[in-house]
């Protein structure tokens, strides 16, 4: 049996069939990623604005219930101001049970001996249990409600309070497994003396049922926390038994509830992602308005994406069947058109064998493979033809061979006097160079094993070490143009915001991912100067090359701006590595270089600072620029 891989190195059809599959695996891999992770975020916006909209709807609807409570409070607690007789005292509290089905209960407590003939203690209170009310009298010297904190906090500071939720006392000392919480309200006489304190109740355990009610998803819920982090809301009851938020955390598994819980009872509001009880879940949490508290919603993350995922892996399976069909599509539609050029290589091959006398039968067929193999066959007569040519001119060429041998030989003794100044720059030119070569020699001994992006990376390093190499020889040559000169020829009427911009254009970014370009400039797009444009580019293109080739992250800009004194200023600044102070004035001297890894000659400022000279201007760095390199040209004005 054969190997695979021989098969298919033997295979043209099925190799153009896979690099079809590979490119069409590719565009199908980048369109579904892109369409992922965007869609993963619109969802996740839609999804947390949804969540915000429920957070402040039901938000809403905790409000108008306080509210109602207050309301119903202050309604009360006027009727026991203004008609403070012990018999009405408990209808009043009665009705305010009776008529508000989401009370837990109702105190009006009066201050201690306010009626002399009911003794030290009077304080009616109306509690609902299932479907009934019940009434009764409470205080006594087990139970003295004026020290408890729902009638303390109203009477020291004279103002209404929503009272965290608690566990209170219930009659004849049996203690009550209700959360509730307190909204207290004193009431005063007409001297403003006080009377005592209406006390609302509200039972949590309730309000948490009511709110399950209402989850807007299967697997989300709401919680409230009080002012210490306490759980005075939340689906599981058996956290409303006095657990805080911070309860049997681990400061290092648990750090993002715990923070959180911070946020919450601190007054924030917002979103935190956290992992609670296992599931990562986002929160969304607000304020409760007028009572200190805290309330939030929980959705659970993979209750978010879930209907996302399941399409995605749907739509990720019709694409795996997709391209195996596609498969088998093109090997089948490939292969019909190879057969017969593999007909044509198979006669091909005689004359790679030097069999030039016999010759190709001609094709009938029309089309490129017909016209192909005719082009073959016209080519094996021409060689049979050519092979006498050849042989008489490899007695000619035997002969200049001779003569060339010694022509080397006066052409040796020329060599030698360039062997001077050629190892100057040897140590530029040899890295480039090889590489070039080497590449060169890899795309000659075949391409059969290198993959595209290899061959790419090739033909970029090619590209790369041949711009390098020209650039020392443009160097070069600038130099020796400019050897003999002390003025250039300002003839030019130089655009100063087009020039910057056609600088800028030519540049190719050796980092785009993290370094941007720009162009800034202070003057308007009709401004020119008269100077000479092909000169002032080289200078700004290579003073941008510098900043490019040592500039890894941040930016590169180039702008220009008038000066007072009849000059313009073109300025190339970056975030790169930049110059040492001492270094200053010494990165202009003539074949200079910082360090021995630096690419380049050293001319190249060195020539810009001159040119600038010869166009009667100036070229420097700016010794207060600190954050990279930052170099000034200043030319004349002389505006058009």
């Amino acid at each position: 049996m054969k190997n695979p891989l021989t098969q298919i190195r033997h295979s043209l059809s099925m190799r153009i069939s896979l690099w079809v599959l590979l490119f069409a695996v590719l565009i199908f891999v980048v369109s579904l990623g892109f369409l992922y992770f965007q869609t993963r975020t619109y969802i996740r916006q839609d999804a947390m604005q949804r969540a915000e909209k429920v957070l402040n709807n039901n938000i809403l609807d905790l409000t108008e219930m306080l509210a109602d409570v207050e309301i119903a409070t202050n309604n009360t607690l006027w009727l026991a101001r203004t008609h403070p007789q012990p018999d009405s005292i408990e209808v009043y509290a009665r009705s305010i049970v009776e008529l508000n089905s989401d009370f837990y209960g109702c105190s009006i407590a009066f201050e201690p001996n306010y009626f002399k003939e009911k003794g030290e203690y009077f304080s009616i209170y109306a509690y609902r249990e299932k479907d009934s009310i019940y009434v009764e009298q409470e205080g006594s010297d087990l139970y003295r409600y004026f020290e408890m904190d729902w009638y303390t906090k109203a009477r020291e500071t004279g103002e209404a309070h929503w009272i965290d939720p608690f566990y209170d006392f219930y009659l004849d000392n049996i203690f009550v497994k209700v959360m509730i919480t307190s909204y207290s309200k004193p009431f005063f006489d007409n001297e403003g003396n006080i009377m005592g304190v209406v006390s609302t109740d509200l039972s949590m355990q309730r309000l948490s049922l009511e709110f399950a009610k209402k989850n807007p998803s299967p697997h989300s819920y709401f919680f409230m926390l009080s002012k210490d982090g306490g759980y005075c809301m939340h689906p599981d009851t058996m956290k409303l038994s006095g657990k805080t938020i911070f309860s049997d955390r681990d400061p290092e598994r648990e750090a993002d509830v715990i923070a959180l819980g911070k946020d919450m009872i601190s007054g924030k509001e917002g979103m935190r992602k956290v992992e609670i009880d296992g599931v990562d879940s986002y929160v969304f949490f607000r304020p409760l308005a007028r009572t200190g508290w805290s309330f939030a919603v929980v959705f659970p993350e993979s209750e978010i994406f879930s209907g996302y995922n399941r399409l995605f892996y749907i739509v990720l399976g019709i694409i795996v069947v997709g391209l195996i069909l596609m498969l088998f599509l093109c090997r089948h539609i490939v292969k019909s058109a190879i057969v017969p050029m593999e007909h044509l290589a198979q006669q091909a091959r005689h004359i790679a064998t030097g069999n030039f006398s016999e010759r190709l039968p001609l094709s009938d067929r029309v089309d490129a493979v017909g016209t192909l193999q005719n082009s073959f066959s016209k080519m094996q007569q021409s060689i049979s033809n050519h092979i006498s040519d050849i042989e008489l001119m490899n007695a000619e060429i035997e002969q200049r061979n001779e003569e060339q041998v010694k022509a080397n030989e006066l052409a040796q003794e020329a060599v030698l006097k360039k062997t001077a100044f050629m190892q100057d720059i040897t140590h530029q030119v040899r890295t480039p160079l090889n590489i070039i070569t080497g590449f060169a020699q890899v795309l000659r001994e075949g391409t059969d094993f290198i993959t595209e992006e290899e061959m790419v990376t090739i033909i970029d390093a090619m590209q790369e070490n041949s711009k390098n190499l020209k650039s020392i020889i443009s160097m070069l040559m600038a130099a020796s143009y400019l050897e003999d000169r002390t003025t250039l020829e300002r003839g030019d009427d130089v655009k100063c915001n087009e020039l910057c911009h056609e600088v800028a254009d030519s540049l190719k970014l050796k980092n785009p991912g993290t370094v941007k370009l720009k162009v800034e400039s202070s003057l308007p797009d009709s401004f020119s100067i008269r100077s000479h444009r092909k000169w002032l580019f080289n200078i700004l293109r290579e003073l941008l090359d510098n900043a490019n080739r040592f500039t890894r992250e941040g930016f590169i800009t180039i702008s220009c701006s008038k000066n007072g004194n009849g000059t313009v200023n073109f300025i190339v600044t970056d975030t790169g590595i930049g110059v040492a102070e001492e270094d200053h004035q010494r990165i202009f001297a003539q074949f200079t270089k910082l360090d021995d890894f630096t690419e380049g000659i050293g001319l190249g400022l060195t020539l810009c600072k001159r040119v600038a000279m010869m166009l009667d201007g100036d070229l420097n760095i700016d010794a207060d620029y600190t954050d990279g390199a930052r170099f000034i040209l200043t030319l004349p004005e002389e505006e058009l």
